[in-house]
């Protein structure tokens, strides 16, 4: 076992829909998907790492201008937020390493649900800003508990069980 995984090991954060951040130095970041996304940077020797936990795929398509809407509640804002606090960091964003992970469609299948909706805004968001993903574990329709160690870039996931949802057919279609 990871000793960063053990209870005497870093802080735990859980972040909830619609928060992200950046961590410097020893944490375990827990984050529960479905058809959320959480896209995790490390910077390799320094100690640093961000992520975040959002649950739709465009501010410009889904804003409402609630009180809960933040920049993390959208995968498109959430990534340009995080990567302007590391550019303001000094971080250099090619050194980074990235990984997707989430986007299942649990209950809508194929192009149209949200979880795929997501992944193709992480994707389409870092790509715009030159950015390669290292690893990912997308869709499907099982959630994924993560931890995220930011100070070593290591994550470690737990596929979920499936879950049905009562009074829906297969399709999710009732």
């Amino acid at each position: 076992m990871n000793p960063l995984l053990s209870p005497d090991g870093p802080p735990v954060t859980h972040l909830g829909i619609g928060e992200g951040r950046i961590f410097e130095g020893p944490a375990r970041v827990h984050v529960l998907l479905g058809s959320c996304v959480a896209v995790t940077f490390h910077l390799p020797g320094q100690g640093l790492g961000a992520t975040f936990h959002a649950l739709l795929p465009s501010r410009a398509e889904y804003a409402r201008k609630e009180a809960h809407d933040t920049p993390f509640r959208f995968v498109d804002t959430a990534i340009e937020t995080l990567l302007a606090a590391l550019i303001r960091a000094r971080v250099p964003l090619g050194s980074l390493e990235i990984k997707v992970f989430g986007g299942a469609n649990s209950l809508v299948q194929g192009e149209f649900g949200i979880g795929q909706k997501n992944v193709r805004a992480a994707f389409s968001t870092l790509a715009l800003h030159g950015l390669r993903v290292i690893a990912s574990n997308v869709g499907g329709t099982r959630g994924r508990k993560l931890v995220f160690l930011p100070a070593t870039g290591e994550v470690f996931m737990k596929t979920l069980s499936e879950t049905p949802v009562r009074g829906m057919g297969p399709s999710g279609l009732s």
